[in-house]
C-alpha cells in the first residue's frame, strides 16, 4: 500500500489539501557550475525533479546546494551537501532524487569526470501549479545558507 501511494505521488503533481484549498509543490533545479550550456554531462531526461515524498509528507520546504561528481561512465560517484535550509532534513530525500539521475555526454568530447554544483529548491504553496512554480522561481533567487 505504501509503495502504491509513493507511485501515485510520483506520477501526479503533489497536491496537499489544507482548509479546503489546495497547495501545490514544485522543485526548481539550478545549475550553478558549470552552467547547463557549458556542462559535459547533462541529465538524460530533462524533466523537473519530483518533490521527495518524505519532504512533502512532513510539509518541509527549503533548498539545498549539492556538489555532484559524475564519473567517466556518466554515473554519480559522489553527492555532497554544501549548504541547505533547513540545516537538517533536506540531504537524504534530495540525495535519493539525485541518485536516480542518469547522465549523458552532450559535449561531443571524450568522457571525463565532471564536478557539478547544483541547487534544488523545494517549494510548497499556491492555489495553482503555476503559482507554486512562480514562488519557487522567487525562492531560488534567495541565498541557500543558514
Amino acid at each position: 500500500m505504501k509503495s502504491q501511494i509513493a507511485k501515485f505521488i510520483s506520477i501526479f503533481p503533489i497536491i496537499i489539501a489544507s482548509n479546503a484549498s489546495a497547495n501545490y509543490a514544485d522543485v526548481k533545479l539550478t545549475h550553478i557550475k558549470p552552467n547547463k550550456s557549458e556542462a559535459q554531462w547533462i541529465r538524460e531526461k530533462q524533466v523537473t525533479p519530483m518533490y521527495p515524498v518524505e519532504l512533502a509528507m512532513k510539509g518541509v520546504t527549503g533548498c539545498g546546494v549539492f556538489r555532484v561528481t559524475v564519473n567517466e561512465s556518466g554515473n554519480n560517484d559522489n553527492i555532497e551537501l554544501v549548504s541547505s535550509i533547513p540545516k537538517k532534513g533536506i540531504y537524504k530525500p534530495a540525495k535519493k532524487v539525485i541518485k536516480k539521475w542518469k547522465w549523458k555526454n552532450a559535449s561531443g568530447q571524450p568522457n571525463t569526470i565532471e564536478q557539478k554544483l547544483i541547487r534544488l529548491d523545494f517549494c510548497m504553496g499556491g492555489k495553482t501549479q503555476a503559482d507554486s512554480k512562480a514562488r519557487c522561481e522567487e525562492r531560488a533567487k534567495m541565498q541557500c545558507r543558514v
